[in-house]
């Protein structure tokens, strides 16, 4: 998509017929453009899995209290965007051959995941081989997800016999090429892994490749960003696209970011 040079404010500025309310949360903790849920506490969160979303976080509220002020509803909006992330896939080839002899390893940023037979706990690390190589796949993205350091690295999603890996850390460069590898202990192949290390993430504006005019916004789970969808890490919402990638001022009228803007007349 050709980068537009506009810049715009994520202080909201641009946003108009506004429906806001203020949280007393930390301002510091949502800055502003980020999309937000409401929690059981009936305060805001960055978490899809909080609760329903509830709009667009405008910042630090004018108010006297220390207080986060929340767009529930407005067109143009300004939204922050992540970066192209760096990709990576693992396809399970033959399920029986992970666990024939020496049980096969797949290797993620450092972390090996052991095939086995039998269920794996989530959490653990290891991965069902078992029934079809749809369902081993499933097994290890599930198992990625839910391991305490892999998943701090990468997204994991299975579709069919291929596990697709995201990079957590937007863009390019260390800590975002996470390395992949499979090794096979018996000679007689499981898996393939397509990279040594994931790649293709990029820190230009113009290279992020999910928004399109017209289209949903999807929201990732976790940080309340615009992102690219990933099943299980990134949510649609009612939010229109009207803008490609813009550049985005900071609170702080000095830093940059990249962002978005969206129609979100019924409110996310």
């Amino acid at each position: 998509m050709a980068h537009d040079a506009t810049k715009i404010a994520f202080y909201g500025s641009m946003s108009s017929e506004k429906d806001v309310e203020s949280f007393a949360v930390d301002p510091a903790s949502f800055p502003a453009g980020l999309c937000v849920s409401m929690a059981s506490t009936g305060l805001p969160s960055l978490l899809a899995s909080a609760g329903m979303r509830m709009g667009v976080s405008l910042g630090r509220s004018l108010s006297d209290h220390k207080k986060t002020a929340v767009l529930r509803t407005g067109l143009r909006v300004p939204i922050r965007a992540s970066l192209k992330r760096s990709t990576g896939t693992i396809t399970i080839t033959n399920v029986a051959n992970l666990v024939s002899g020496t049980d096969d390893v797949i290797t993620i940023g450092g972390t090996a995941l052991t095939a086995q037979a039998g269920a794996a706990t989530p959490g653990d690390a290891t991965f069902q081989a078992s029934g079809s190589t749809t369902d081993t796949a499933l097994s290890l993205a599930t198992q990625i997800n839910a391991h305490a350091v892999i998943s701090t690295k990468v997204y994991a999603v299975a579709a069919a016999a291929i596990v697709t890996l995201y990079a957590v850390v937007e863009g390019a460069g260390t800590g975002h090429d996470v390395s992949t590898t499979y090794t096979d202990n018996d000679t007689n192949v499981g898996a393939t892994v397509a990279q040594a290390a994931l790649a293709g993430g990029s820190d230009t504006i113009s290279d992020i490749a999910y928004i399109a005019k017209g289209a949903k916004m999807y929201i990732n789970n976790y940080t309340g960003k615009a992102d690219i969808a990933m099943s299980g890490h990134s949510t649609i919402s009612d939010a229109v696209y009207i803008s490609e990638e813009l550049t985005g001022i900071d609170e702080d009228g000095v830093a940059t970011a990249p962002g978005v803007l969206v129609d979100m007349q019924g409110g996310l």
